[in-house]
């Protein structure tokens, strides 16, 4: 993630730029200038800047620069120049920062969303800083970070902490670069994962105020200026000593002609950071003066006519690149780019049943919005993440399983883009989904619920014509032996005969009308289902059976007169044994 250092280009840029011959050459040339170098910092002596601007130009300008401006118009044509067809510049790291420039610019992004998505393949799964630049790539395309390509990048890049920090102990890199990239993500910077990076980056603060690419390394321009945009973007105060301290390393490190550099060579990667970590920091990177000479002045002289910027005054070395660095950073911005801010996702609160082959599996009200789904693809056998951005019915389940505590199985099916649950709880296959007893002809996963929909039922039955039992009771409280009715129907309100219908250990039979008449014999709370082959299990209705009192209730004065009488003679049987005459005054009441 560091922009282009001395080491970098003589390892990697000439290499690759130039025939081997040359190289030789030039690697002899570059091994004499270091030990001279090296010498002359023995004697104690100074070395002036290797490349400074000529006197009689300057480049002040107002800063921040506007999109408007025709050196950013160059800059920002010279770039969608260099985009192919299939949205690639250059390759996939140049293509991720060229991304983060154009949205900078206000630019279209053109086709780099969809080439970002085709070289996620690309990506080192071992190498956190690969996953958090193509997610910073991602949300300045308007991507959605925690599902783009089926992957949940947010996910993808807390999975390198190790409750400590990111990715490689040794690098300090991979922090900085994964705080940004997960604020980029629209992560709080209050979450524990990002307090936890921020305080390991601090602990390792140099001497001198800046940092280096690793926890036990020297400290440099490109990683200061990163740590700078990452400690703010994760609540570190601009004011604070951290932060000044930072500052005054990247002070002294300024060259006299107003660019940065990358250990003693002046260029515009370097320089680009450097003035988006100023701006960051809240200050006016134009003010940065040395001998006259800004960065900002600097970084416009590497400006080629063809509106790209080059490495330095001699190397023009991978523009397109060097480009994506300087538009954000003449335009006042810097890391993140842009935050990634979630549309408002609707909610959905109502009641869900699971109806497994044996047993009601579990029921109860959830309310579900958007849901992350994890599925295995039939066609490469491998687990993937899918988002619904919605609330849907495969959503209501996956809330229903947190609550219940039960397993679910999810199969996805490319050829159709569909989602289709394998198993519920252990039971496997035959499941099938209503809403308020209507039967949709859509995958789970498509189905939008909505404040008209009031009920979910997932049910096993081991047929492709499908049918649910509903069941209702005239009464729900009765005396023992008191008759009352019980009906069953299906989901169209079909009356569904020979259907068994239980009542704790009880068990009736529905006749072709659908209904049954059943009375219990024992008072207690009881359960009304019922079941059927080819049929999903019923709801559960609760009845309570009532002792039957021994007298009638009284229903008037009079009735609450003869009712007392009753009582006390009762009472006379039982202690003085009257039983005849009682019997006699007992008939004549009630006549």
């Amino acid at each position: 993630m560091l922009s282009i250092s001395a080491t970098f280009v003589i390892k990697f840029v000439i290499l690759k730029s130039f025939p081997p011959i040359l190289i030789r050459g030039m690697m002899k040339r570059w091994v004499f200038a270091t030990i001279f170098t090296c010498l002359l910092l023995s004697a104690g002596l100074t070395v002036p800047a290797i490349y400074t601007m000529p006197k009689n130009e300057t480049y002040s300008v107002e800063f921040p620069m506007s999109p408007e401006d025709g050196k950013i118009i160059k800059a920002v044509n010279f770039l969608r120049s260099r985009e192919k067809e299939n949205g690639e510049i250059g390759d996939p790291m140049t293509t991720a920062w060229a991304a983060m420039a154009f949205c900078s610019a206000n630019a279209d992004v053109g086709n780099i969303p969809s080439y970002l998505e085709n070289s996620i393949k690309t990506l080192d799964p071992e190498k956190a800083t690969d996953w958090e630049r193509h997610a910073l790539a991602i949300v300045a395309c308007n991507g959605n970070p925690r599902n783009f390509g089926g992957i949940n990048f947010v996910e993808k890049i807390k999975s390198f902490y190790d409750g400590e920090q990111i990715g490689s102990k040794s690098l300090l890199n991979d922090d900085v670069w994964g705080i940004i990239s997960l604020i980029s993500c629209g992560v709080e910077k209050d979450d524990p994962i990002i307090q936890n990076v921020r305080d390991y980056i601090i602990e390792h603060q140099n001497s001198d105020g800046g940092w280096g690419v690793g926890v036990a390394g020297g400290s440099d321009v490109d990683s200061t200026s990163a740590t700078i945009m990452a400690l703010i973007s994760s609540g570190v105060d601009r004011d604070s000593s951290i932060i000044k301290k930072a500052l005054s390393f990247l002070r002294e490190q300024q060259l006299d002609n107003g660019g940065f550099s990358s250990w003693g060579i002046a260029n515009s990667a370097s320089t680009s950071w450097a003035i988006m970590a100023i701006s960051c920091a809240g200050e006016d990177p134009n003010k940065w003066t040395k001998n006259g000479n800004s960065p900002v002045d600097y970084l416009l002289s590497l400006q080629s006519d063809d509106g790209s910027f080059k490495w330095n005054e001699t190397l023009d070395l991978n523009p397109e690149w060097m480009t994506s660095y300087a538009i954000p950073a003449l335009l006042g911005k810097y890391y993140p780019i842009k935050i990634y801010h979630s549309p408002q996702v609707e909610t959905w609160t109502g009641h869900i049943r699971i109806e497994g082959k044996y047993r009601t599996i579990w029921e109860g009200s959830v309310t579900v919005a958007d849901t992350m789904v994890v599925a295995i693809n039939v066609s490469s056998n491998q687990t993937e993440e899918f988002y619904i951005p919605y609330p849907s019915v495969l959503g209501a389940l996956v809330e229903a399983s947190e609550k219940g505590g039960f397993n679910y199985t999810i199969l996805y099916y490319p050829s159709w883009d569909a989602l289709y649950v394998k198993s519920i709880d252990g039971d496997f296959d035959w499941w099938h989904y209503w809403v308020d007893y209507e039967l949709p002809m859509v995958s789970s996963d498509k189905y939008k619920l909505t404040e008209d929909d009031r009920e979910v039922l997932w049910g096993y039955v081991e047929t492709w014509k499908a049918h649910a039992l509903k069941i209702s009771v005239d009464k729900k409280e009765v005396k023992t032996n008191e008759v009352f009715k019980v009906t069953v129907k299906d989901e169209a309100n079909n009356p569904v005969s020979n259907a068994i219908v239980h009542i704790n250990s009880y068990t009736f039979s529905t006749g072709s009308d659908g209904s049954v008449e059943a009375k219990i014999p024992k008072q207690g709370t009881y359960k009304v289902y019922a079941e059927k082959d080819g049929y999903v299990r019923s709801e559960k209705i609760e009845i309570r059976v009532k002792k039957k009192s021994a007298l009638p209730h009284p229903s008037g004065p009079i009735d609450g007169i003869l009712y007392v009488i009753k009582i006390i003679i009762g009472f006379l049987i039982r202690i003085f044994k009257l039983d005849r005459l009682i019997t006699f005054i007992m008939t004549f009441l009630d006549c």
